[in-house]
């Protein structure tokens, strides 16, 4: 089969590569449809190091697709051969601590689609999941959609953090999808976005589905914060050319409730630390590059700032289907460039360079 292979920091192959099989009773053998690139894929790409982790090249990486069922292990009933599914690309044991205290996204024993070193990517013909972490699509969603609930997933779990409807506080079972919950008075909150790519825009929309009123955007590309201000903010900046925290604090001088902070990157943490209000959220959903941040501890400190770290998603990819097919949200306009696999090398540094203006970049099978 075809795969798109990281072979080293800027550099991808076509390769053809074993297909996967079957192995346990309960796997699907998957026919990926459409992939995205997500922003964890393209730091493999620019980077050989991330977070402190080497990179272990070559890597088969992805883990934002959607897919036809090819065939299933001889337990699986619930899903048959031509089904189109959207997948869940954490794969938890559903029996350690974590998992029973329903954080399946913190597993002791978490393998992930897509993560150098753990488990081959979606970025291929074929890949093999476990039965539960696919689910059916709605007839009329396309596989583009599909795609894109995934990233839309990690936004509504950051949401749940300043809703104050964190997963980790709930009862759960297997199979619940827990959806997001506005917090008291969300029309009267204030917040910002800081890094308005695919899943900082997710987040933009899922607080105005919600009924956040006052949000402000920001981004170093201007289509992104063009994006931004079509999604619903009420303002959006690039702080290449302004400054952000003035800007903002003159539309909000007493600060904002919260900031989810999308970008991974020093600067906006410290943008993020000015804006906020005495007793303000900072929701760190963006991946740095680098092993270490930092905070100014005097300011955090006397303002008793919360600072809440957001791993992937928990168990959100269903809700996030549900809207979409719903039609509560449209996210088809972030999907800006779509690639064969044999361009693959082009659509990385497309995506990893911002080029034309593009928000999700996927490659299509």
């Amino acid at each position: 089969m075809k795969a798109a292979v990281l072979t080293g920091v800027g550099q991808v192959e076509v390769r053809d590569v074993p297909k996967p099989g079957i192995k346990a009773p309960d796997d699907v053998l998957l026919k990926t449809a459409v992939a995205g690139l997500c922003g964890s894929d393209l730091h493999y790409f620019v980077a050989d190091r991330v977070g402190g982790e080497k990179v272990a090249y070559p890597a088969i990486v992805g883990h934002e697709c959607s897919a036809v069922v090819e065939a299933v292990g001889r337990a699986e009933s619930r899903l048959k051969p031509g089904d189109r599914v959207a997948v869940e690309p954490a794969i938890s044991c559903g029996t350690c601590d974590q998992c029973r205290g329903g954080r399946p996204h913190t597993c002791r024993n978490l393998g992930f689609l897509g993560h150098p070193g753990e488990r081959d990517g979606c970025l291929a013909e074929y890949s093999v999941m476990p039965a539960r972490n696919c689910f059916p699509l709605p007839a009329a969603m396309t596989m583009t959609e599909a795609m894109l609930a995934e990233p839309l997933s990690i936004a509504l779990h950051a949401f749940h953090f300043w809703s104050r409807d964190e997963p980790s506080r709930r009862k759960w079972t297997p199979g619940q999808s827990p959806g997001p919950r506005p917090p008291s008075g969300s029309a009267n909150r204030t917040m910002a976005v800081l890094g308005s790519g695919p899943i900082g825009l997710c987040v933009l929309l899922t607080a105005r589905l919600n009924g956040v009123r006052d949000i402000y955007a920001t981004d170093k590309v201007d289509e992104r914060t063009e994006a931004a201000r079509k999604s619903g903010a009420i303002w959006a900046g690039n702080p290449v050319r302004e400054d952000i925290v003035r800007e903002i604090l003159n539309r909000q001088p007493l600060g904002l409730d919260a900031v989810f902070e999308c970008c991974g990157d020093q600067a906006a943490l410290d943008q993020a630390v000015e804006l906020l209000k005495p007793g303000g959220t900072l929701v760190f959903v963006g991946i740095p590059l680098t092993e270490r941040v930092s905070f100014p501890s005097g300011r955090i400190r006397r303002k008793e700032i919360r600072i809440q770290n957001v791993r992937r998603q928990n168990r959100c990819l269903e809700h996030a289907l549900e809207l979409v097919g719903a039609g509560k949200l449209d996210l088809n306009f972030l999907a800006t460039h779509a690639f064969e696999v044999e361009d693959a090398q082009k659509a990385f540094e497309t995506a990893a360079y911002r080029r034309a203006g593009a928000l999700k970049v996927s490659i299509a099978f």
